[in-house]
C-alpha cells in the first residue's frame, strides 16, 4: 500500500512538473478592446418599458497579470480604463423638447450618452495547448465597473446641450458588476486575441426605473 501511495504521489508530481514545463508561467499583458455596449429597455415598476437607449461603440485599454494555478488552469486579474457610448432615441428626446416651452420648434438631430470609467476584471480560465506556439483558452468571471464621468449630449440643429448622466440630477448609476465569458487565442506565447461578452447584473437606471447593460468585446493584446 505504501508503494502504491508513493507511486501516486510521484505520478502527481510528474504531471505537475510537465504542466509547469508546458508554458504555465506568470506574466503581464496589455489588452486593447473594441466594445459594443448593448443597453436593454428602461422598465418602470417592472410593468412599463421604454426604448430609450440603443447600442453604442467604445473601447477599453488595460493590463492583466496572468497567474497559473494548476495544470493549465489560470487566474487573471486586471484593471482597465474604458469609454462607452449609448445612442439615445431621438423620438424620446423630441417628446421632452415638445413639453418645454423654451424648446418648442426644436427637433433632435442626434443624441448620445458618453461614459468614462474604471473596470477591474477578475477572470479565471483554462488553456488548451493545441500545437507549438498556439493555444486556445476559455475564460469566465466577474468584473467590477465604476463610472467616473458620463454626459448626455443632445443636438438640435445648430444647437447642442450636455448634462451629467450621474448624480442627483442624472439617470444612470455609477456602479455595475458584469459577468464575462469568452474564448481567447495566443500565438507564440506573446500575441493574444479574444472574443467575449459581459452580462450586466446590476440596475443601471436611477429611481423607480430599471435597466441592465451588456457588452461585446473584440480584444487584441501582447504578453510580456
Amino acid at each position: 500500500m505504501k508503494r502504491i501511495a508513493i507511486s501516486f504521489v510521484l505520478a502527481a508530481v510528474a504531471l505537475l512538473s510537465c504542466s509547469a514545463a508546458g508554458g504555465n508561467d506568470s506574466y503581464w499583458g496589455l489588452r486593447l478592446s473594441y466594445e459594443l455596449a448593448a443597453p436593454g429597455d428602461v422598465k418602470l415598476d417592472d410593468v412599463y418599458k421604454k426604448d430609450l437607449y440603443g447600442n453604442g461603440s467604445g473601447f477599453s485599454l488595460g493590463a492583466v497579470y496572468h497567474v497559473p494555478v494548476i495544470y493549465n488552469f489560470y487566474f487573471e486579474p486586471g484593471v482597465e480604463l474604458y469609454y462607452n457610448t449609448y445612442s439615445i432615441n431621438k423620438a424620446a428626446v423630441n417628446s421632452e423638447l415638445d413639453s418645454s416651452a423654451a424648446a418648442i420648434g426644436f427637433k433632435c438631430t442626434g443624441a448620445s450618452t458618453r461614459m468614462w470609467g474604471l473596470r477591474v476584471p477578475v477572470i479565471g480560465g483554462y488553456r488548451f495547448d493545441l500545437f507549438s506556439g498556439f493555444a486556445l483558452s476559455v475564460f469566465t468571471g466577474p468584473e467590477f465597473n465604476l463610472g467616473l464621468s458620463a454626459k448626455n449630449h443632445v443636438n438640435a440643429g445648430v444647437f447642442s446641450a450636455a448634462s451629467s448622466a450621474y448624480g442627483g440630477d442624472g439617470t444612470l448609476n455609477r456602479v455595475d458588476i458584469k459577468w464575462r465569458f469568452g474564448v481567447g487565442a495566443t500565438f507564440n506565447e506573446k500575441v493574444y486575441g479574444a472574443i467575449s461578452g459581459a452580462v450586466g447584473m446590476c440596475d443601471q437606471a436611477q429611481g423607480r426605473q430599471k435597466m441592465h447593460s451588456n457588452l461585446f468585446d473584440i480584444t487584441l493584446g501582447y504578453n510580456f
